[in-house]
């Protein structure tokens, strides 16, 4: 038996920010909602800047800070840059909760803003896009995602095959990953895969494929662009 405690979980509430763009070109009715959400140790008006290049003039574009902070990679004590992420436990389900929430409390915003939570997509950087793809098989609001973008990220680790049959909610929500061919954390060895499992868990999938390193290329924005008005 061991001696090592068992911890107590519980939750508190966190301040979650929101920087958002109003819709550039207002359509009749509720705008459809874009939630962009930024790699990790990174923040969130980079992102605002990216998505609202990517993404149609009729939409609500929100950008979510990541809750939870750390130290950038390569900072020092004098000269400290702070960056947000959205869950580094050991513990997945605590990370996946994270994101669940700050999902959920990001809809619900858009939707007093004039968005329309029937009509929300999701795009994410590096960090967060498994988080995505995860979250579209049971969404928060309980409505399917109308589209999901990822952009030089990857896919749940557990998703190493095609035979998944993804759920109802899934079903009913187009994909777009965007890759680039020198990533260095997503090679073109480890995303070779990612179209064919990604199809068979969601009702369409594209992957493409972009020159340049772990940033989001600018030649993607025409075709996400194009993918959004399609399908948000």
């Amino acid at each position: 038996m061991s001696d090592k405690p068992v911890p107590a979980v519980v939750s508190i509430p966190a301040p979650l920010r929101l920087y958002a763009v109003s819709p550039r070109q207002p359509g009749a009715g509720k705008a459809p909602i874009l939630l962009a959400m930024h790699g990790f140790a990174m923040t969130p008006l980079p992102m605002l800047g990216l998505a609202k290049q990517f993404t149609p003039k009729p939409f609500l574009v929100v950008a979510i800070q990541g809750p939870q902070s750390a130290f950038s990679p390569g900072t020092s004590f004098e000269e400290r840059k702070i960056g947000f992420h959205f869950g580094v436990s050991p513990d997945a389900e605590d990370n996946r909760a994270v994101h669940r929430a700050a999902v959920a409390a990001a809809i619900t915003w858009a939707a007093g803003q004039g968005g329309d939570p029937e009509r929300v997509s999701l795009a994410g950087f590096s960090h967060p896009c498994s988080f995505n793809y995860r979250l579209a098989l049971d969404p928060p609001h309980g409505v399917p995602f109308r589209a999901v973008v990822a952009i030089c990220g990857g896919l749940p680790g557990e998703w190493t095959d095609s035979d998944s049959p993804g759920t109802s909610f899934s079903k009913a929500t187009p994909v777009l990953h965007v890759s680039t061919r020198q990533d260095e954390w997503y090679t073109p060895e480890k995303i070779a895969g990612y179209r064919e499992r990604l199809a068979a868990r969601f009702a369409s999938a594209e992957h493409l494929l972009f020159d340049g390193g772990h940033r989001a290329p600018s030649t993607s924005f025409g075709p996400i662009r194009g993918f959004l008005a399609a399908h948000g």
